[in-house]
């Protein structure tokens, strides 16, 4: 008897997502079942928030053939420089690779969170002060697992076609401001792969 042998469709490569935090890895685990997106996203690539790291995953999943969205918050470059300098090369080396998507955000992906719901790109500065923000419109928002894992935060963002006005919203504002997010790439990119 002949062995089954696992043929991959090439017409859609993997693409697999690789980023830095908690509130990252449930946004997208949600997302993915939501909008039936078909990345690969695994806890284990998540929640080291090391660039060095980020940077590693990056290159094993390019050099297997995978396509990479790759998600991290900026603002530790406002007072670490070594992961400032980290943060510096992966722009530099994949910002304009075809295979790898850099979803990077100022301050946080909180921001990406609020302009559902906001234009603006004012200075934020910090996580904590968008949450503050986001909390106008997400009462309960937490960075805590136990409310990240609930997927209801993710439905009401992309209810009411909240998601179309945050895409345009970040692609209009751009780096302009002290607040961006290029979380819309993302979803670019998602959107053509289905």
């Amino acid at each position: 008897m002949a062995r089954k042998i696992n043929v991959r469709d090439q017409r859609h490569p993997r693409t697999i997502v690789v980023g830095a935090g908690i509130t990252e890895y449930w946004y997208l685990k949600h997302l993915k079942k939501l909008r039936h997106y078909t990345y690969v996203l695994q806890p284990s690539l998540f929640g080291d928030e090391s660039m060095q790291t980020i940077q590693q995953r990056i290159q094993e999943a390019v050099s297997g053939g995978a396509s990479v969205i790759c998600v991290f918050d900026e603002d530790i470059r406002q007072w670490n420089d070594v992961e400032r300098i980290r943060m510096n090369e992966i722009h530099s080396r994949y910002d304009h690779d075809n295979q790898v998507v850099i979803a990077s955000s100022m301050p946080s992906i909180e921001y990406w969170f609020l302009l559902h719901y906001e234009n603006t790109n004012r200075f934020f500065g910090t996580s904590n002060k968008v949450i503050q923000v986001l909390r106008k419109h997400i009462p309960n928002f937490d960075k805590k697992e136990v409310f990240l894992r609930q997927e209801k935060w993710v439905s009401s963002m992309i209810d009411c076609d909240k998601m179309t006005d945050a895409l345009n919203r970040a692609k209009r504002l751009g780096h302009s401001g002290e607040s961006y997010s290029d979380f819309w790439k993302v979803i670019d990119k998602l959107q053509i792969d289905r």
